[in-house]
């Protein structure tokens, strides 16, 4: 995950948290939650805290996007529950709830998927048979 690879770049060299915070504009507490993968931070977070990271440990930024490189291969290999399971461990109550509205979603047009094809296929047969008298 993102905030691992963060947390790895950032120790490798020496980044202290407190003075990453503070250039980034973020509070330490949102920086220490999201290295930790409790909390998610927004694109335009993360592209500030790369930043700061870069200003503070020259070569850090590259660091950490060769990690992600890498990490991102790993995830091809991962099947979808994998990925699923580990967004899930870091997910807030928001990130759960609309989650949870996707997949209900996403349930309801499997179902009607497989209702209609289950139509079409008996009113195929019923032809079928029709045509066969």
């Amino acid at each position: 995950m993102i905030h691992q690879l963060f947390k790895q770049a950032q120790d490798r060299y020496g980044v202290r948290g407190t003075e990453l915070a503070k250039l980034a504009g973020i509070s330490p507490n949102h920086l220490s939650d999201f290295r930790g993968g409790k909390k998610w931070v927004s694109e335009d977070v993360l592209c500030k805290l790369l930043w700061a990271m870069e200003e503070l440990a020259p070569g850090s930024r590259s660091y950490f996007c060769q990690l992600l490189a890498s990490e991102s291969l790993t995830l091809k290999t991962q099947s979808v529950g994998e990925r699923i399971t580990e967004l899930i461990n870091v997910a807030d109550e928001e990130d759960m709830e609309a989650a949870m509205i996707a997949i209900g979603k996403k349930w309801k047009r499997e179902v009607q998927k497989k209702h209609r094809n289950n139509k079409i296929q008996s009113y195929r047969e019923d032809y079928a048979e029709q045509l066969a008298i």
